[in-house]
């Protein structure tokens, strides 16, 4: 086995899910031009185009609204939030956690951060 640092294997990971899955979109602050905050998404952007690799402006809890909002249309987002804060994180649970009960368990969204 190799040994890789976190930062490698986040990126392998993440090229890996979206050759496999279509559905699979990055998104946060500077994921695709800069490869992230920590480079994480390096390489991402050229490999997989603008669709799938977005950045969004500094703005965490719109980012958090945002993935909500793909994952109810079936997409699975990944958002990188740099530093996440309280409100960001309240607002992921809060909405994610009500949207099953409020659309009568028909929706299951797939989401990570």
């Amino acid at each position: 086995m190799s040994q890789r640092t976190l930062i490698e294997a986040v990126n392998l990971s993440l090229k890996k899910a979206m050759q496999d899955d279509d559905n699979v979109i990055v998104m946060g602050e500077d994921v695709g031009v800069n490869g992230g905050v920590f480079r994480a998404t390096a390489g991402l952007r050229e490999q997989f185009g603008f669709q799938r690799v977005i950045d969004t402006p500094l703005a965490e809890t719109m980012i958090a609204g945002t993935a909500i909002g793909m994952a109810v249309y079936g997409l699975k987002p990944v958002f990188e939030i740099q530093f996440m804060g309280f409100e960001t994180f309240t607002t992921k649970i809060n909405v994610s956690s009500k949207d099953k009960d409020i659309n009568l368990g028909t929706i299951s969204l797939k989401e990570s951060i």
